[in-house]
């Protein structure tokens, strides 16, 4: 039987040993908040909070396909692919973005999710030849106790976080600049076509607070 379900992989990248692919996990913002367009975790009526992002899946089966799979998953903003994107358009020779999140209802260790994301780029490895592939995306996967901060936020307990999984893939400048490209392209495809929609109900919501 034919599988016929609906794939959301936006951009791949593939090599013998590494995967590196984006996924479409956006969503648009409530229409009480339509100019924002993409959901940015805002309290609505049933106190759900939704983020729109992009979902990050690198494998390694370097050792082995199935359960010898290394795999780790990671969601980022759209806004730093159309940052990344401007920046390789601009021809940069160093790049360096790094982000952790800490998330979900701890275990039964009190831990709770966590994702770590590095995405750099040296054009000159340490032995001050120049690389082929320049640019090196990294992901963790792993647990740590959360903590609230002073200004109400959460991070990470420090001293509790233990790694589970960790995955990197080297990528050239053009490959690099095609997955990019690709995410980016989607993303504005994405809100040509769900804003629209969302901007007309939510001037019909206000033609009463207008009049």
């Amino acid at each position: 039987m034919e599988d016929n379900r609906v794939q959301t992989q936006i951009a791949l990248y593939m090599t013998n040993k590494k995967l590196c692919e984006f996924n479409d996990k956006l969503k648009p913002a409530p229409v009480e908040f339509y100019a924002h367009i993409h959901a940015q975790g805002e309290k609505v009526g049933d106190n759900s909070r939704q983020r729109s992002c992009i979902g990050v899946v690198l494998q390694d089966y370097s050792k082995g396909t199935g359960a010898s799979t290394v795999r780790v998953t990671a969601n980022l903003s759209p806004d730093f692919f159309v940052y990344a994107l401007s920046r390789v358009s601009l021809g940069v020779e160093l790049f360096d973005f790094y982000e952790e999140k800490i998330f979900g209802n701890p275990d039964q260790q009190g831990k709770s999710m966590v994702t770590k994301v590095s995405i750099k780029r040296a054009s000159v490895g340490k032995d001050g030849k120049p690389r082929n592939y320049p640019w090196c995306v990294l992901v963790e996967n792993g647990r740590a106790i959360k903590e609230s901060t002073q200004t109400g936020g959460i991070h990470m307990k420090k001293g509790s976080y233990q790694m589970e999984r960790s995955v990197f893939v080297n990528i050239n400048d053009y490959d690099f600049f095609r997955l990019m490209q690709q995410t980016v392209r989607y993303i504005n495809a994405w809100e040509l076509t769900m804003a629209p929609k969302r901007i007309r109900d939510a001037m019909k919501l206000m033609e009463p607070q207008q009049n």
